[in-house]
């Protein structure tokens, strides 16, 4: 009998712990670091992701199907950087009656970087106004100027960074002016640190802001090796009270301190034949009244190819992000 209470309790934990699998109707959908959105005009979702002149694709459902739909900018960007023709990571939000689409200019492994911010009234393609660049870098600086995304709390925040010195934080006046220069507000990674992507967000369900980021290797298309088991990309963590942070996970550490192991609160990482998921943004879905997390990942029975769309509905009932059904 003790046995098979201690099986149905393990059992149990296993139901509870599971992470479920992405939502159905985007496993065709090539992306890298989507941003998600809904227009109630249109009553459409749109999701914008790394590629070309940031790739466009849309669909009347979470569950899809997904249209591919154009490009933000298709004749690439003004920002004479190189790279300025394969744009980066997007972040997109609805801002003072208009679309605001931040993305980044760069190429791998180079501080030669900048982050530019387009407009539109309705986010189809050959609507969108380039506006250039918002923040640059260059060799030697603390930061990398790519992976932007914004927030209105209390203000304008834009937050960017990759490797380096880690993910910093600056206040805008407007959607295209810095109210200080960068790197500005230390929020998260530490020099040696593989942190990128950070996405600060505030559920409606929540009292605090929660600093996301990614962690660790990206495999690339065309990957012939994984990195060791727990080095690969995931999506890790922090809270605060404050919209620039400190950020803390749930051992209470800082995500800028440099501890073994690593600071931040695991949200998702690699789970049935999903491997490798980062490049995360949220949102919260007028539609369903829930948060929503979408990210990339590479399918583990297909390492070596692209990456595709994942969608979760994310809960916060517990004081912490938690990936649910």
């Amino acid at each position: 009998m003790r046995f098979n209470i201690l099986a149905s309790l393990i059992s149990l934990a296993s139901v509870v712990l599971a992470v479920p699998n992405p939502l159905p109707g985007s496993d065709t959908v090539q992306v890298r670091d989507p941003a998600i959105i809904y227009n109630p005009t249109s009553k459409k979702y749109f999701v914008f992701s790394t590629g070309g002149g940031i790739n466009i694709f849309t669909s009347s459902a979470l569950t899809g199907p997904w249209t591919s739909a154009g490009s933000v900018l298709p004749n690439c960007s003004k920002i004479n950087n190189s790279g300025n023709c394969n744009l980066w990571a997007p972040d997109v939000a609805s801002i003072n009656g208009q679309y605001v689409l931040y993305y980044s200019v760069s190429s791998l492994g180079s501080q030669n970087s900048a982050i530019g911010v387009a407009t539109s009234a309705t986010m189809v393609s050959g609507s969108w106004t380039d506006l250039g660049a918002v923040v640059t870098s260059s060799p030697g600086a603390a930061f990398n100027a790519i992976d932007p995304s914004i927030i209105n709390a209390g203000g304008l925040k834009l937050t960017f960074g990759s490797y380096w010195d880690g993910i910093f934080q600056i206040p805008l006046t407007n959607i295209s002016t810095q109210a200080s220069a960068p790197p500005g507000t230390h929020i998260a990674g530490y020099n040696g640190r593989k942190a990128e992507g950070g996405f600060v967000y505030k559920s409606p369900s929540s009292s605090f802001y929660f600093a996301f980021f990614s962690d660790g290797i990206t495999p690339l298309n065309g990957a012939t090796s994984r990195p060791p088991a727990g080095e690969e990309y995931k999506v890790l963590v922090g809270r605060s009270s404050s919209p620039s942070g400190p950020f803390v996970g749930q051992l209470g550490n800082a995500i800028t301190e440099n501890l073994n192991p690593p600071t931040g609160t695991l949200v998702l990482g690699s789970h049935d034949n999903v491997y490798a998921p980062g490049g995360q943004s949220l949102y919260h879905d007028p539609v369903s009244g829930r948060d929503v997390i979408v990210y990339h990942y590479v399918p583990n029975d297909k390492f070596g190819g692209p990456s595709f769309l994942g969608i979760n509905y994310v809960d916060f009932s517990s004081g912490w992000p938690t990936v649910v059904s």
